[in-house]
Formats: C-alpha cells, sequence, structure tokens
C-alpha cells in the first residue's frame, strides 16, 4: 500500500513539474533562434528547453529522425544527437560493416552523437536471442557496448 502511494505522489509531483515547465516559456536569443532555422528550415515540432547553461532544441527534420541540439547560452553548438531506425542513414562503411558481421540481427534504433571532437553511432541489434549494441566511428565498428539475453 505505501508503494503505490508512493507512486500515485510521485505521478503528482511529476505532472506538477510539468504543468509548470509547459507555462513557462523559454527565451531564445534572437540570433541563436536565426540561425537554427537558417540551418534547419524543415525542422517540425521543435521544442526549446533551457538548463543554467545550456539551451536544449528537438525537432524533426523528417518523420524518421528526431534531433536534439544543445548550444551554449552564447549559441555555440555544444553537441546533437540524433535517433533513428534506417540503417541506410549511416555512413556506407559502417551500413556495410553491420551487414557483413551482424547480418542475423536486425537494426533496432541508432543514436548518433556528434560533437567537435567526433561523431559514433550506437546501433542497437536484435534478433529472437539477445539484444547487442556497438559503437561505429569514423573507422569502423568500435566495439560491443551491451549485450543481453532476451527473456525465452
Amino acid at each position: 500500500m505505501k508503494t503505490k502511494l508512493v507512486g500515485l505522489f510521485s505521478l503528482f509531483l511529476l505532472a506538477i513539474t510539468l504543468q509548470a515547465s509547459a507555462h513557462s516559456p523559454v527565451t531564445v536569443n534572437e540570433k541563436l533562434l536565426k540561425a537554427f532555422h537558417d540551418a534547419f528550415p524543415q525542422a517540425k515540432t521543435v521544442d526549446w528547453n533551457e538548463s543554467e547553461d545550456f539551451y536544449f532544441v528537438h525537432f524533426q527534420e523528417n518523420p524518421s529522425v528526431v534531433t536534439e541540439i544543445e548550444y551554449d547560452h552564447d549559441g555555440n553548438f555544444i553537441e546533437s544527437e540524433r535517433y533513428y531506425t534506417d540503417i541506410n542513414l549511416l555512413p556506407v562503411h559502417l551500413k556495410w560493416e553491420i551487414n557483413k558481421k551482424y547480418k542475423d540481427k536486425k537494426v533496432f534504433g541508432i543514436t548518433e552523437v556528434n560533437s567537435d571532437a567526433e561523431t559514433s553511432y550506437y546501433v542497437k541489434l536484435e534478433d529472437n536471442k539477445e539484444w547487442l549494441t556497438v559503437k561505429g566511428t569514423a573507422y569502423g565498428i568500435d566495439h560491443v557496448v551491451e549485450k543481453f539475453q532476451k527473456q525465452q
């Protein structure tokens, strides 16, 4: 009973927090907004959020790709992540290597992480027995990040 009450109370607090954040619009400087719209004129469902040090924007450029970009308060790019399931959006060398090494697995999802230093691709693969996440870079498949057995 206590667990249920704690769970309900947590949901109540979450709902209040979400409602409060929904009514406090983020003020993004005009220079950053213009740069964003110039770079991503096809962006849909654009949602800006702000933390103490950063702006975050979530959007879709097409129905199959969700993007999040992190900027500092001066409007400088920090990092981005793109989420998709289409293996054809990967660089050719990674697509080829995944199809060669993991031909018996299906791509479940891809997270592409971009920073000034590097671009990494975390590819979640699955078959009937397991989940597998591999990390790819400009040099190929780097290593297996995680591996989980599915319940039978």
